[in-house]
């Protein structure tokens, strides 16, 4: 129990965080997620690669779109919704809003739809894959550096000041 502003006890909620730490929640399973879905791209990228040399800039490409102008907006979109809230703590599950919860259920069940129907050619899944997956584990990482440097909870006042 905690005490709350007049001293009542306030019950602690378990699932409740430092909404810093959100950061580093958000950062560790962009990075997961980012990992599990180059693991299924770049195999096949460096398999199919010297055969067919388009693949690397086609995943480079995808790799500049989905980081600029995908998810670093996410990650900035995300880190300044987390620092607007008033409270201290939050619910883990709040490194996501409900319309990103349901953007990474549909991409979900679409990329695994995508592959188990074997209707996308293994070409498309090596470039697309990779570029997606790396940029996704990159941007991950931005998540855990904004969790390094406590920006979440620096208001903005004072961060321009600095």
């Amino acid at each position: 129990m905690s005490r709350g502003p007049a001293g009542y006890n306030l019950p602690v909620h378990r699932a409740d965080v430092a909404k810093n730490h959100l950061m580093l929640i958000a950062g560790v399973v962009w990075c997961v997620a980012g990992t599990m879905v180059a693991m299924v791209g770049l195999p096949l990228l460096l398999r199919l690669e010297p055969v067919d040399p388009v693949l690397l800039p086609l995943a480079l490409v995808i790799f500049a779109v989905f980081y600029a102008f995908v998810f670093s907006r996410l990650v900035r979109k995300h880190t300044h919704r987390i620092r607007a809230r008033e409270e201290e703590r939050l619910p883990f599950w709040h490194f996501f809003n409900a319309s990103s919860w349901i953007v990474m259920l549909v991409m979900m069940g679409g990329g695994m739809a995508l592959r188990l129907s074997h209707t996308a050619p293994d070409w498309f899944i090596a470039f697309f894959y990779s570029g997606l997956g790396v940029a996704l584990f990159l941007c991950g990482l931005r998540f855990v550096g904004v969790f390094a440097r406590k920006d979440v909870l620096t208001p903005a006042a004072v961060r321009a000041d600095a």
